[in-house]
C-alpha cells in the first residue's frame, strides 16, 4: 500500500529479486548475506541494512537452469516494491542467463553517522570466545548482561529511531527472561563482511549463532528465533552489530 500523498516519502533502499524455478539463489550486499539458498519461482525484495558511504556491492549467485535477476532502488517505506525492471529510481542492476555469479557496485551517501562506518577493518581474534560468552549470557537470563552486547546495533537503530532502543531492550526482557530456552549452534562459520570492518557468524543451516526454541504443540521443541549475525570489534571488544 502506498503512503498517504500528503505525507512526506520517508527513503528506503530495496533489493528486489527474481530467480529461475529450478535452482537456488543467494543475494549479498557488501559481503552480508540477506538470502542464502533461497529457491527459485517467485519474486520478492529484502532491505540492505548495511550500506557504506561511496561505493556498495551487491552479488547475485544462482545454481540452476532459468537464471536470475535483481536490482536495487530507492523507494518509499510504505510501498510495495515491484519486480526487478519495474522499480523507479533504480540504482543497478544485476542479471544472470544461467547457473553463476556476478558482482556490481553502487554509490549510497548522506548516510547517519553509523557505528561501523568509522570502524577499521580487525581480524576475527577473540571473536568466537565472546560470542561463547554472549550465549552463556543468554542461557543465563542475564538481560543487562546481554544488552550490553548490543550497544552499536542500539546506538545505530536510535539514528533512525529515537524510540528503537527501548523497543530492543522490551524485546530482549521478554526474550531473555520468558519461556525460551537457548540451545548449541554447533560448527559455526566466521566471514569478513563490510570490507573486513565486521563479521558474519552463521551455523551450518545459515542461521545466526544465538539460537531460542520453545516447547511445540507437541511438547518438543521447535524453531523460534536466532540472534546476533553480525559482529563488529569495537574499543570495549567484540559486540553485536545486527541481528
Amino acid at each position: 500500500m502506498s503512503p498517504n500523498p500528503a505525507e512526506a516519502c520517508v527513503e528506503m533502499i530495496a533489493v528486489a529479486y527474481a530467480s529461475g524455478e529450478d535452482g537456488k539463489l543467494t543475494l549479498s550486499v557488501n559481503e552480508v548475506t540477506l538470502l542464502r539458498d533461497h529457491v527459485g519461482g517467485m519474486a520478492g525484495f529484502v532491505p540492505p541494512n548495511l550500506l557504506l558511504e561511496g561505493d556498495n556491492t551487491v552479488t547475485v549467485q544462482f545454481t540452476g537452469a532459468g537464471g536470475a535477476k535483481a536490482e536495487v532502488f530507492k523507494g518509499c517505506m510504505g510501498e510495495f516494491p515491484k519486480d526487478p525492471g519495474e522499480n523507479d529510481n533504480v540504482l543497478v542492476s544485476v542479471a544472470l542467463t544461467a547457473a553463476g555469479s556476478k558482482t556490481v557496485t553502487f554509490a549510497q551517501s548522506g548516510l547517519p553517522a553509523y557505528s561501523y562506518i568509522a570502524a577499521e577493518p580487525a581480524d576475527d581474534a577473540g571473536l568466537r570466545e565472546a560470542i561463547a560468552a554472549f550465549i552463556d549470557t543468554a542461557r543465563n537470563r542475564d538481560v543487562e548482561g546481554y544488552l550490553a552486547y548490543l550497544d552499536p546495533m542500539l546506538h545505530d537503530f536510535a539514528l533512525d529511531d529515537p524510540q528503537a532502543p527501548e523497543m530492543l531492550r522490551e524485546t530482549a526482557t521478554y526474550v531473555i527472561g520468558g519461556p525460551f530456552e537457548v540451545v548449541d549452534p554447533g560448527a559455526l562459520t566466521v566471514a569478513p563482511v563490510l570490507g573486513g570492518r565486521a563479521y558474519q557468524v552463521t551455523d551450518s543451516a545459515g542461521k545466526p549463532p544465538l539460537q531460542f526454541t520453545t516447547p511445540g504443540d507437541s511438547g518438543g521443541p521447535s524453531d523460534a528465533l536466532s540472534q546476533a549475525g553480525i559482529w563488529m570489534k569495537t574499543a570495549d571488544g567484540w559486540k553485536v552489530l545486527r541481528h
